[in-house]
Parts: structure tokens; C-alpha cells; sequence
């Protein structure tokens, strides 16, 4: 089924064609929420919410190209996950720009990366950096779109940054024992 007439079916009420949508986009939003707030149990209840205020708004959604659908569920499931992240653990962002960076060395010695070494040290970041890396690296959204949705200064986005990045490079340097 094309995606325009899977919208209109929706927006009928179609709970076939809701299960079709929620099923072609369930992986992808899974491992957009997952990378925010990496617990499965919490993912699963930001999809549920999310799929249920999709559900709930399709009549509103206008059609405007096939990513379209692909880009409002995407961000209805960052702003749910923003939103849970906030309600369950005060989110702290430090915008100390400076920070602290004297091991902090990007001269090409991670030649070979082990991609789930990284995902790892992503998952275990501090909630702050792991959400600001992932809105900025991942999905694209600029230090002032990231400031908007999390409240914060676009120097706070910047530092949590930063700071994500010095956070995986030393992770990355002290598992694999690089610089020693």
C-alpha cells in the first residue's frame, strides 16, 4: 500500500491500515527513542504514547511528499522521549564550554572503531550528553533546534557536545588501551 493511501485510510479510522503504519515504522522509531533513552522498557512505553498521539492527530496531517510521514512521527517520538527523559530524571546540562579536555586528542588514532563499542559507551553517557549527541550527530538538529526543545542555551547544547564526543573518545582510548 502506498503511503498517501495509508495516510487516507488512517485517517478514516482503518485499524488495519494503522497496523500497517505502526508496523512499517515501529524498527525505525524503536531505534530512535532506544538511542535517547536506552532502556527497552522505557522505548516501548515513548512508542506507545507516541503512536497514540499519531494516531489520535493523523486527521490534522497533511501530506507533503512520502518522508513527510517519516519526519512528523519522528518528531512526535523525539519530543515523547524528551518529554519522558525530563519526567523521569532531572535532565542536568552543564554549559561550562571549557570542560575538562587534557586527554582529549583527535589525531586520527581511532582508525578502527568496533560500531557496537560505541553504541555502548552511548548508551551509558550521562542522560544530558546522550541526548544532545544524538539529537545533533545523529538526527541533524542544530545547537539553536536542540536549545528550543530541551530548554537550554545553544552553549549549553554545544558544551553537552563536546563533551559527549571527549566522553566516547576516552572510553573508546581506555577500552581499547589507545595512547598508552
Amino acid at each position: 500500500m502506498e503511503i498517501q493511501e495509508l495516510i487516507k485510510h488512517c485517517q478514516k479510522g482503518s485499524q488495519i491500515a494503522q497496523g500497517a503504519l505502526f508496523n512499517t515504522f515501529y524498527n525505525p522509531m524503536y531505534n530512535l527513542a532506544m538511542r535517547i533513552l536506552s532502556n527497552h522498557h522505557d522505548t516501548e512505553d515513548v512508542l506507545i504514547i507516541s503512536f497514540l498521539k499519531v494516531f489520535d492527530s493523523i486527521e490534522k496531517f497533511e501530506y507533503r511528499g512520502d518522508n513527510s510521514l517519516n519526519k512528523w512521527i519522528k518528531t512526535i517520538v523525539i519530543n515523547e522521549s524528551i518529554r519522558f527523559c525530563k519526567k523521569k530524571t532531572k535532565l542536568t546540562f552543564d554549559d561550562d564550554i571549557t570542560g575538562s579536555d587534557k586527554n582529549y586528542s583527535d589525531d586520527g588514532q581511532l582508525e578502527i572503531i568496533d560500531t557496537e563499542q560505541v553504541y555502548s559507551i552511548i548508551e551509558n553517557m550521562p542522560a544530558g550528553y546522550r541526548l544532545v549527541f544524538n539529537l545533533f550527530a545523529i538526527e541533524g538538529y542544530s545547537h539553536r533546534e536542540i536549545a528550543e526543545l530541551l530548554n537550554i542555551t545553544e552553549n549549553t547544547s554545544k558544551s553537552q557536545l563536546r563533551k559527549a564526543r571527549i566522553n566516547i573518545i576516552e572510553k573508546l582510548n581506555k577500552n581499547n588501551n589507545y595512547g598508552n
